[in-house]
């Protein structure tokens, strides 16, 4: 009797299975909510975007938007390398976020914020990979709102960002006219001027650096693929909301660092510290003369602080190519007194063939050689010479003491 029962009770079982509904489909959550943002239409599928804009008047850190639009053209045209530079109306400042770091072809871009100047205000567009089945959506869409404009903006996105884009279009048949634009990354300029005082020179350290910016309760840029996944497993959209202002607060972040750094190369009314930066920027672009000056400005206001040993040492190889010694000579000195060992070596030579007191240059060139780690033989070669032109000037006084007696 309980076998037969227990048959029935299978069969009842695998009836009920057999002829269960089929599970429903999960859902993607109300994320034109959540995320505020809508869904558009393309020739490729739907693509959900944010747009929020933003009045010029707006203060990110120290500086409003309107910033790069007053920028002055010869500021603009120096620091990005161009003769002619484009009016900030037509850039697109840009900044992505991804699901790793690699770049290659495994990694997708989760959003992609785009900011530009348009009607009168600033507006940010945020493109969000809400489903992974419309990427060629997500990506054709941002395709065409870069065909507007003449270039990009970015920091580090020539190495990353661009790339990443690249890699996506082309996996999904589409062509970046990323390509095709003039492109210009932050993050060079700002290693090249403030490399002395920013260690990793990353877009966090700039926002500190020359925009007052700090973000303690930011969402760093290593959780958004933890947040991302989270999201597609289970549905989790309200987390992405510090993507979102993560990345929003990056591409703002480009207005203020680009017309910042824009102000630093176009005019000499700079804080000692800025002015030593630029004196550095304009002696790579070949222009000596002018950053000779910014030294020169800068350098008493320095004395006793971090940045005046480094920026020293550059003046007084400066005054140097410009035939000015008496104005390096005491520099060199200066350094010297505090242990730096290449001023040490210009001022033996300055006072072994400029000023002619050997015994001075002597003194210097034995110093250096005692300690001395390596370039010891040319020390001794050097020190060997000074000695001997000392022993010849001594015979030639003895002489002279000779035939004067």
């Amino acid at each position: 009797m309980s076998v037969t029962l227990e048959r029935m009770r299978r069969a009842v079982a695998e009836h009920r299975e057999a002829h269960a509904p089929a599970p429903r489909p999960r859902l993607l959550p109300p994320i034109e909510q959540i995320l505020r943002g809508e869904w558009r239409d393309t020739p490729h599928g739907q693509a959900f975007i944010r747009d929020e804009w933003y009045p010029l008047d707006h203060m990110h850190g120290s500086m409003p938007l309107s910033a790069p639009l007053e920028a002055r053209a010869h500021g603009l045209a120096s620091l990005l390398g161009v003769d002619r530079p484009p009016e900030a109306a037509s850039l697109a400042f840009f900044d992505i976020e991804t699901t790793g770091l690699s770049g290659g072809t495994g990694t997708y871009i989760v959003l992609a914020g785009l900011g530009s100047y348009q009607d009168g205000a600033f507006r940010l567009r945020q493109y969000f990979l809400a489903d992974v089945g419309q990427e060629r959506a997500m990506l054709a869409l941002l395709a065409a709102d870069l065909e507007r404009f003449d270039g990009i903006v970015t920091y580090n996105g020539r190495a990353f960002d661009v790339p990443c884009v690249e890699t996506r279009m082309a996996l999904a048949r589409l062509r970046s006219p990323a390509r095709d634009m003039a492109h210009f990354d932050l993050l060079h300029p700002v290693r090249r001027l403030f490399k002395h005082r920013m260690r990793g020179c990353r877009l966090a350290e700039a926002e500190r650096r020359l925009l007052r910016i700090d973000r303690p309760e930011d969402t760093p840029g290593w959780l958004v693929p933890q947040l991302y996944f989270d999201y597609v497993r289970a549905g989790r959209a309200a987390p992405l909301r510090g993507v979102f202002h993560h990345n929003a607060e990056d591409v703002l972040s480009l207005t203020g660092v680009l017309a910042t750094l824009a102000r630093l190369v176009s005019t000499d009314d700079l804080d000692p510290d800025d002015a030593a930066a630029a004196a550095r920027w304009w002696e790579a672009a070949g222009a000596p003369a002018r950053a000779a000056e910014l030294y020169r400005r800068a350098l008493p206001w320095l004395e006793g602080g971090p940045d005046w040993a480094w920026a020293a040492l550059r003046h007084a190889a400066l005054c140097k190519r410009a035939g000015a010694r008496d104005e390096a000579a005491p520099l060199w000195r200066a350094l010297w007194a505090e242990g730096d060992r290449a001023a040490g070596l210009e001022l033996a030579k300055h006072h072994e063939h400029h000023d002619r007191d050997l015994l001075a240059a002597r003194e210097v060139t034995a110093r250096l050689l005692a300690g001395a780690a390596d370039g010891r033989e040319a020390l001794a070669l050097r020190l060997a010479r000074i000695e001997r032109k000392i022993a010849s000037r001594v015979q030639r006084a003895a002489r002279q003491n000779v035939r004067t007696a």
